[in-house]
């Protein structure tokens, strides 16, 4: 009698185990990306290298004839899609997701006038299409 007690004890403490992760599950919406997976959106549609401009004083490239944040700098293509930035050696990509810190500050910071479909507030210093500390001048 003892056993068969605790085998249904057993068996409803791995049935409550078993049933939290799903109930947490189902409550939330959406898709979730995590680092490495590969771009979930329309493939950039390149045939060619796409034209690339330098930002002034950095060296960061923008693709200037696109509707689409895409940008080169060092080694690698950054694209911004939806506040999620992704990373390919190549223009072709595979395009890879990674956290915002990875991307390079120089990258993350490239003025207004470069950018099309950041989200959020901008900040100020980059509203003045100003992104690095200005020494005061003097005379």
């Amino acid at each position: 009698m003892r056993r068969v007690a605790l085998a249904i004890a057993l068996l409803a403490v791995a049935a409550l185990c078993t049933a939290a992760p799903q109930s947490g599950a189902n409550k939330r919406a959406g898709v979730t990306i995590r680092v490495g997976d590969p771009y979930p959106g329309a493939a950039l549609d390149f045939q060619e290298e796409p034209a690339v401009s330098l930002v002034p004083s950095t060296k960061v490239y923008y693709v200037r004839d696109r509707e689409c944040d895409l940008y080169r700098y060092g080694l690698y293509w950054y694209f911004l899609d939806d506040s999620l930035w992704f990373r390919a050696r190549t223009w072709q990509g595979p395009f890879l997701h990674l956290q915002s810190a990875s991307v390079p500050r120089s990258v993350r910071t490239v003025p207004l006038n470069y950018r099309r479909h950041w989200p959020g507030p901008q900040p100020r210093a980059l509203v003045q299409g100003d992104y690095r500390k200005k020494s005061p001048k003097t005379k």
